[in-house]
């Protein structure tokens, strides 16, 4: 016979053998026992978790011929039947090949006539939301009124493409991905049923690599199996997948933190002719520097880690970095991934963003260095000085410079823009952006964290046709200055406000104190304005009054003042 996969040599054939699903299983089992199946079931989920397995498995459960039954017997002829795909009465479609009109029409015609050897017909839907329009509403009708010897089970991957009317008819499932530890656990069984020789960690960088599915998992198993020549290593599972060894995650986390942008530079030269997946290396680094937070926070934490093994010299990594520094690679990074998959040159992406967390960190280190520098040299001064005494002249000079506020900013308020969007207010607006303040700052914050902390304390209090103003408290001079500075932190704000309540507007910044006069003053001018046309109506009416007056009684009256 030849050669099967692992992945339908151990295909689950019982829901005992499900893996990770017990909340399906358990109510598909209660429902077989208490006559209670529903006459069509939508499973969705990731793909390899096991949406068609579970489907087979009811097919032969509610058919078998000791039913009802929790599990199928898997030994009489109709459970052999399903098993093997032959039986007249279980159709399982692809909707991504059979997708139109036409075939749900025909599954329409014939479901209506009772099955041949089975209790039920039973039609499994793969991929569902591939069927069209005319499609779904052909089906539509089928569900809608089904017959009674007729179970409908459809499975997908992306159940927003399904329309409402669909999924109301159905019974609902979500199947789960699986987790690390119940993929190792499965494929050490399979293994030792096998009686090839594997090691944990092999096993674990499978799991990781297969993103929670299951025929992932067990399909690069079979790979490694047959690359190792029958003892699985961690070696072999490295080639095939693509990851990266631990202890070479540590080096590059090092030479990051060392600020070595040539080693750096050679590493990656020197994983692209090994044919590395540099998409795979750079959310393997992502997972390294998780560990490293993780195990910062928490030093017991050792179980809990994905990437790094708990060793000695990463102990000392750990030891040796900051959580801050970590915060900000981990972004960095995040944004490198998010442009990889835009590009056909990812080994781009991945250099520039080496050398801007190198050249950053090295910045940071100058400045440290600097600031170091000159404590120490104001240190000499006051000791000098409490030694000799201060200089008249040093003493004085001080006196003669003028005090700056604290928290007041150098920036020139746009005062009279401020004017002008006063005169053309829009309350209704103002009112839409402060009601969805909350979620621009949310979009803000994935986009940029360091100008959310900038502007989270802010509010926005006036509004125009094509300018929104913000306020800061008065102690708040330098966020108001990196606001009305800053381009790219106007741009991402400008940015979350179009995206949030889709409308472009151009973004100033003011001090609570400023907007209080501008306000008092435009409030006190309003105010004059409306006296003066109260005064003026008012003189217009009696000089009406009078004019009427004499023409209706001529030189008979005398006006007095």
């Amino acid at each position: 016979m030849a050669y099967q996969a692992l992945y339908r040599v151990y295909r689950p054939q019982r829901f005992d053998e499900v893996v990770g699903q017990a909340h399906i299983t358990r109510t598909i089992q209660n429902a077989l026992m208490e006559g209670r199946m529903s006459h069509a079931y939508l499973f969705s989920g990731p793909r390899g978790t096991g949406k068609t397995s579970l489907a087979k498995i009811i097919a032969k459960a509610i058919n078998c011929e000791h039913a009802p039954v929790k599990e199928p017997c898997n030994t009489c002829p109709t459970c052999l039947a399903i098993t093997e795909g032959s039986s007249p009465d279980v159709f399982e479609i692809d909707a991504a090949s059979n997708n139109g009109v036409d075939e749900i029409r025909e599954i329409r015609d014939k479901v209506k006539y009772p099955p041949s050897e089975a209790a039920y017909k039973v039609y499994i839907i793969d991929e569902v939301h591939m069927l069209s329009t005319g499609a779904f509403n052909a089906l539509l009708k089928t569900l809608e009124e089904p017959p009674a010897h007729a179970i409908f089970i459809l499975a997908t991957t992306e159940p927003h493409k399904i329309p409402a009317t669909i999924i109301s008819r159905c019974q609902r499932f979500d199947v789960k991905r699986h987790e690390v530890d119940q993929l190792v656990e499965r494929m050490q069984y399979i293994l030792k049923d096998q009686s090839i020789e594997y090691s944990d960690t092999a096993l674990r960088l499978i799991a990781r690599a297969a993103d929670g599915g299951m025929r992932d998992a067990l399909s690069l198993l079979d790979q490694a199996v047959a690359f190792s020549n029958g003892d699985l290593n961690d070696a072999a599972v490295l080639e095939v997948t693509g990851a990266v060894e631990d202890e070479a995650l540590l080096n590059i986390a090092r030479a990051l933190h060392e600020h070595q942008v040539d080693q750096l530079l050679q590493t990656l030269e020197t994983m692209q002719r090994a044919g590395k997946d540099l998409k795979r290396f750079v959310e393997d680094l992502v997972f390294f520097y998780r560990d490293t937070l993780l195990l910062k926070a928490s030093p017991t934490a050792v179980d809990l880690l994905e990437r790094a093994r708990p060793t000695d010299e990463f102990k000392q990594f750990v030891e040796s970095i900051e959580a801050e520094t970590c915060f900000t690679i981990i972004d960095q990074l995040h944004d490198c991934q998010q442009q990889m998959r835009l590009t056909n040159h990812p080994r781009v992406l991945v250099e520039i963003a080496f050398i801007q967390i190198a050249e950053q960190g090295r910045t940071t280190g100058q400045i440290v260095q600097s600031l170091q520098q000159e404590v120490r040299e104001m240190k000499e001064q006051m000791h000098q000085w409490k030694s000799n005494g201060v200089p008249a002249q040093e003493a004085a000079a001080p006196q003669a410079q003028p005090k700056r506020k604290q928290g007041r900013p150098t920036v020139r308020i746009a005062k009279e823009r401020i004017r002008q969007m006063l005169e053309r207010a829009e309350k209704a607006q103002l009112r839409e952006i402060q009601e969805r303040w909350d979620h621009i700052l949310k979009w803000i914050l994935k986009e940029d964290g360091p100008i959310y902390s900038l502007l989270h304390e802010s509010k926005p209090v006036l509004c125009s046709a094509d300018t929104l103003l913000i306020e800061f408290d008065d102690g708040k001079g330098w966020h108001f200055e990196q606001v009305m500075t800053n381009e790219r932190t106007r741009f991402v704000i400008e940015e979350a406000l179009y995206e949030v309540c889709g409308v472009k507007r151009e973004i100033l910044a003011i001090l609570s104190k400023d907007w209080h006069e501008l306000k008092a003053e435009f409030v006190a001018k309003r105010n004059s304005s409306s006296i003066e046309e109260k005064e003026t109506k008012q003189e217009s009416e009696s000089d009406q009054l009078l004019s009427e007056t004499l023409g209706r009684f001529g030189d008979i009256v005398e006006f007095e003042d």
